[in-house]
């Protein structure tokens, strides 16, 4: 009878050495292919935060200055009562700082005539937060070394009358004379409301900021984008994005260096005053908000926003050098970070 045979040990032996390879192959590759995706998951996050941050920020830095029928702030007077014969100009809100009489307490919590400086249609603070009104109770205050952004304007809808217990601007296509701030919605006998002509609009005051923790669960030393808003007669606080970690804002001023040549040309500072008197609406310097010299036109903003994911990675260390707005940031952590950052043109450019 012919004799049947098993395998052998060696061939036992090879076939599990074998096996064995292919086993731990597949392994490799499905722990390289989770890793990736991992990777590729938080990155996208961090790409979809950051979008949606910006989307928040840029439309209010365009429509900064932005006063219904108006986009010139000296123009506009605070009155209270609906008398025109008595009130304070919008200069000398800003350059005083001493608190409108009239203006109800509830308004000032931020700063003295801060929601009424409507000639700082943007403002900011260099790596400090120097509101007035405290960051949300709960949040562990403003992250250090980060910037403020606040922005003016009037709503887009204009209202049907003037309301009580709201900052609203009345505004007049025709004259310039008739634009006024009024708290109390008591409108002046002149001009009537015409809805080609003369509107009331509400006054918007926003000011963006980061805190140190973010609102919700697992929150803790989590970072996030945070906006104080006047809503009614309070400011309003609340989160917009979780994850950003810094924000840096710059200012471009149109110096009239047009030639980049760090002099202003010849011909266009007749007044010897050392600004342009014919500004072309370019930025040819960017210059922190502490450092905004006067007299010159702010054209557009320069925004940055450091993304920092909600968790930890195992294996890996952020040790790259970050260099953005005048800072060096080496991080050395778990957490993936990324920088992005966005030049918004000013549809309503201002004098400082």
């Amino acid at each position: 009878m012919k004799r049947e045979r098993g395998l052998g040990l060696i061939e036992l032996l090879v076939a599990l050495a074998i096996g064995s390879v292919l086993i731990v192959g597949a392994v490799y590759v499905y722990s390289q292919s989770r890793s990736t995706y991992r990777v590729s998951d938080t990155v996208a996050r961090l790409q979809e935060d950051a979008r949606y941050a910006m989307s928040v920020i840029e439309p209010e830095l365009q429509l900064a200055g932005y006063y219904g029928f108006s986009n010139s702030p000296d123009d506009f007077k605070f009155i209270t009562g609906g008398s025109t014969s008595s009130f304070v100009t919008a200069n000398r809100m800003m350059a005083s700082r001493a608190a409108v009489a009239g203006l109800p307490s509830s308004y000032q919590t931020c700063g003295n005539n801060f929601a009424v400086d409507l000639v700082a249609t943007v403002e900011g603070s260099n790596n400090a937060y120097t509101l007035a009104c405290a960051p949300l109770v709960g949040v562990g205050g403003a992250q250090p070394n980060t910037d403020t952004l606040t922005i003016r304007r009037a709503a887009l809808a204009p209202q049907a009358a003037a309301t009580g217990g709201r900052l609203q601007l009345l505004v007049s296509r025709l004259s310039p004379t008739n634009q006024f701030v009024l708290a109390d919605g008591n409108l002046p006998t002149s001009p009537a409301l015409e809805p080609d002509t003369v509107q009331v609009r509400d006054l918007i005051v926003r000011s963006f900021y980061i805190s140190r923790n973010s609102t919700g669960p697992l929150r803790v030393r989590l970072p996030a984008l945070r906006m104080k808003q006047l809503v009614g007669n309070t400011f309003d606080d609340t989160q917009v994005m979780p994850g950003v970690e810094d924000l840096q804002v710059q200012f471009g001023i149109d110096t009239g260096d047009y030639n980049n040549d760090g002099l202003i040309d010849a011909g266009l500072d007749t007044d010897g005053n050392g600004i342009p008197d014919a500004p072309r609406g370019i930025a040819t310097r960017y210059v922190d908000a502490d450092a905004l010299p006067a007299g010159f036109q702010v054209v557009s903003v320069r925004v940055w926003l450091m993304m920092r994911s909600s968790q930890f990675e195992a294996g890996f260390t952020d040790g790259r050098t970050y260099n953005y707005a005048g800072k060096s940031v080496t991080p050395n952590d778990g957490n993936r970070r990324m920088l992005v950052s966005r030049t918004i043109q000013l549809r309503n450019s201002r004098q400082l």
